[in-house]
Formats: C-alpha cells, structure tokens, sequence
C-alpha cells in the first residue's frame, strides 16, 4: 500500500488541486461547498501551503545538484587540461557560468 493510497480520500483530492494549480481560495471554495469546517479547512490549507513549499524546495535542491557537479565538473576539465591545443574557454567560462546559473535558480526555488 502505497503512502498516498493511505491518506483519507479528501488529502487525496486536495493533493491533486495542488498538482494541477489550484490558488489556495479556490481550494477553500471546493472545500466550502463540499461543506467542511472552517477549521478544518484553515488546518487542511496550512498543510498544502507545507506541501507546495516540499516540492519547490526539492527541485530547488535538484537544481543546485545539477549545478554544482556542472561547476566541479569544468574545474576538474580546466585543471586537468582534458583539451589539449584546443581552447577550453567555453568550458572554463560557459559550463561554469551555466553551472553557476542553476545553483542561484535552485536557491531562488528554495527561497524566493
């Protein structure tokens, strides 16, 4: 059984608002009509607002990941001359400059 089939059939319906976009008041609506407390819906929304900050914290993580073996992956190519004769600016300047790009957009994820 798997975690998401455990959850009670409305955590279920308010995930899949969330995946498919939902603003917070349109979820409060549904939740108003399907006729449930207003505490319960305060707490049910805290919750998602804890979900939606989940997913963008993990690809934000995903982000600096990629980007942080793209920066160590040009450093190891600069230092260890893997072109030689040729020129390595596009790997010194450009896998680093793209590597530095993901890093900072992962963190704007995580804290923006």
């Amino acid at each position: 059984m798997s975690e998401r089939e455990a959850l009670p059939p409305i955590a279920k319906l308010s995930e899949t608002w969330v995946d498919n976009g939902l603003s917070n008041k349109e979820i409060e609506e549904k939740l108003r009509i399907g006729g449930y407390d207003d505490r319960y819906i305060a707490d049910l929304l805290q919750e998602l607002g804890k979900l939606r900050n989940a997913k963008k914290t993990a690809r934000g993580l995903t982000l600096i990941l990629i980007g942080s073996v793209m920066c160590l992956l040009s450093c190891i190519l600069t230092l260890t001359h893997a072109f030689p004769g040729s020129d390595f600016s596009f790997v010194l300047f450009g896998v680093t400059t793209i590597g530095i790009l993901l890093v900072f957009g992962g963190l704007i994820f995580i804290f923006g």
